[in-house]
């Protein structure tokens, strides 16, 4: 894997995928630019109905990065649907949030991790691998 801006470490040989749940255009966009670098495949979806129809019609990704603020489905909400599914509930859920509140609000939820925002390019490579 090549740190962005580092020094090549080792290579995903299978290419991992991770659905990326953000509303925010540019930080989709910088975040799926990041973690394609990084050898990942990345589908998004720009809200929790989007991305619940993304899980519902087509293969299950390794992982979710999903932000909390957004329109139409948040966070929050996509999280209890995603609950509700068995076959979803598997798939862990990284939350990412610039919430100052974040580790008080995440822990009691039992989401796999959390991020704030802006989000730290180490860290989030090193949490997306931990999951991948």
């Amino acid at each position: 894997m090549v740190r962005w801006g580092g020094p090549l470490v080792t290579s995903h040989q299978s290419n991992p995928s991770i659905l990326l749940v953000e509303d925010d255009a540019t930080t989709r966009d910088a975040m799926i630019l990041i973690l394609k670098e990084e050898g990942y495949s990345v589908a998004s979806a720009a809200n929790g109905r989007e991305a619940l129809a993304h899980l519902r019609g087509s293969h299950r990704p390794k992982l979710i990065l999903l932000d909390l603020m957004m329109p139409i489905m948040n966070g929050w909400e996509f999280w209890i649907e995603h609950q509700k599914d068995p076959a979803l509930k598997a798939i862990p859920v990284v939350v990412v949030s610039a919430d100052g509140n974040l580790p008080q609000k995440a822990a009691p939820t039992g989401v796999a991790d959390y991020l704030r925002k802006p989000v730290d390019v180490e860290l989030l490579l090193d949490t997306v691998q931990r999951y991948c």
